[in-house]
């Protein structure tokens, strides 16, 4: 595996818009959308409720230029995986050819507090 060029990650379109409303100098948008730009194929973002969701997702606007669902505190772990494993079963019926990588986002209320939030289960490969 190649590594990664910051440089050349600023000529790619980033999946997060400067349109959210976090606080500012907060450090999240800047990981999470430089964590999604390294990422070469599309992508998918299950984010658990917190801070990020509610500043990202506020309706009817989203900051997000990816598919993005909402979802539970504690089930960000169990959501993707659903997704991953429906995307799975689509791709292995032809109904769908492009190879997409899933991600769960989540805060200290999805991954901390709660053992089986966003940090337990994962994906299937």
């Amino acid at each position: 595996m190649a590594g990664i060029n910051l440089k050349e990650l600023t000529n790619r379109q980033s999946p997060l818009t400067e349109g959210h409303r976090m606080c500012p100098g907060c450090g999240a948008p800047t990981a999470v959308r430089q964590g999604l730009m390294a990422v070469e194929d599309p992508v998918v973002i299950v984010g658990a409720t917190g801070c990020f969701e509610v500043s990202t997702t506020v309706y009817p606007y989203s900051a997000w230029r990816v598919p993005y669902m909402h979802i539970a505190f504690e089930n960000a772990g169990a959501g993707v995986s659903g997704v991953a494993a429906a995307h799975k079963v689509l791709s292995r019926k032809g109904a769908v050819k492009d190879n997409i990588k899933f991600a769960a986002v989540g805060g200290d209320g999805g991954c901390l507090r709660r053992p089986q939030g966003a940090a337990g289960p994962t994906a299937p490969p």
